[in-house]
């Protein structure tokens, strides 16, 4: 398979795979949207990673020890916004429902994960710039109009909110916050891609070298989502449902939400550094074009677009074409 082309699908799948992540809510036995955000952050973004970090090869610790501690940091950092991102996100999917929330949030997190490292000169200009800013349009046209025809649908919150959301221009502000900051994860990314060069050429594995990022990245995002959990929690009177009767089925879940965040991000490291691969901006628009798909697909799945007649599916399914088609553009080299 040619090369460019594995990457472009290696792209794909990790944001089908982040796109999953948000499934198992609909499982959820007995529990607020507090305790699963909390429990999900703890998988995902502590003891997953931790566990990768304990098995990963010693040359990796030899070469990363190496690293400027201000790598650390900033990376650490830009978790702290992809956590702000999270947890915005999380509010804002339980109130517009998956295929709508997906649509709007990942299409503010798409523009600005691809041109502020452009506006920045972190990244090289892209060697066909009109078709790199066709695909740009496209996928925003497309992710903009799948947005629209799901506002039409119920907003019925998939879970008990800590929080009183019933104005839908709160919402949309709480998820444009949420589309900003989410493309915190990509521009984590994109900054320390260097970084990430460097230990693969110095015999780190592209896997064990994404860590680099994953690690501070995913710690910091856990620094703010575990605390407004926990507060939220508190503030709600409901921190005994961590342990209580049907917890360690939501607790599995849970795990179950971790274990689709580090697939994502194994897939996403391997197409993002594997042979022909895109630049680190257009990894990402690819990555979040494929997570809006991946969204959408996974609502008609469970249901969320019963009822829509046969005009909106079929607008439905040409923006869904229209995202494929801006994804590639995209990856025009």
């Amino acid at each position: 398979m040619d090369a460019e082309v594995s990457a472009f699908l290696l792209l794909a799948v990790s944001g089908l795979f982040q796109a999953a992540f948000a499934v198992p809510m609909r499982y959820l036995r007995n529990w607020r949207w507090e305790q699963i955000w909390v429990a999900q952050s703890v998988t995902a973004n502590i003891l997953l990673p931790l566990a990768w970090a304990a098995v990963v090869p010693g040359v990796f610790w030899d070469q990363a020890s190496r690293i400027p501690y201000s790598h650390w940091v900033v990376s650490y950092g830009w978790g702290l916004v992809w956590g702000l991102g999270g947890v915005t996100y999380g509010l804002t999917l339980t109130c517009l429902g998956m295929a709508f929330a997906n649509s709007f949030i990942l299409g503010v997190t798409i523009v600005t994960g691809a041109l502020v490292p452009l506006a920045l000169n972190v990244v090289e200009s892209p060697p066909h710039p009109l078709r790199f800013g066709a695909g740009l349009i496209l996928c925003v046209a497309a992710t903009g109009l799948i947005g629209l025809l799901r506002g039409r649908g119920s907003r019925k919150p998939l879970l008990v909110m800590p929080v009183s959301l019933h104005s839908y221009r709160r919402v949309m502000l709480v998820a444009i916050v949420s589309g900003l900051s989410s493309a915190g994860y990509g521009l984590a990314f994109t900054f320390s891609f260097g970084t990430i060069q460097g230990l693969i050429a110095r015999g780190v594995s592209p896997v064990s070298a994404s860590l680099v990022v994953v690690l501070p990245v995913y710690l910091g995002a856990a620094s703010v989502a575990v605390p407004v959990g926990l507060f939220f929690a508190k503030r709600t009177g409901s921190l005994a449902l961590f342990v209580a009767k049907q917890a360690a089925w939501n607790w599995f879940l849970a795990v179950v939400m971790g274990l689709c965040a580090m697939a994502t991000v194994v897939l996403y490291c391997l197409g993002g550094t594997t042979a022909s691969h895109p630049s680190p901006n257009v990894s990402f628009g690819i990555f979040m074009t494929f997570v809006v798909l991946g969204g959408n697909a996974l609502g008609f799945a469970a249901g969320e677009m019963r009822g829509n007649g046969p005009g909106l599916n079929a607008g439905l399914g040409m923006s869904c074409c229209g995202l494929v088609l801006g994804a590639w553009l995209l990856n025009g080299r």
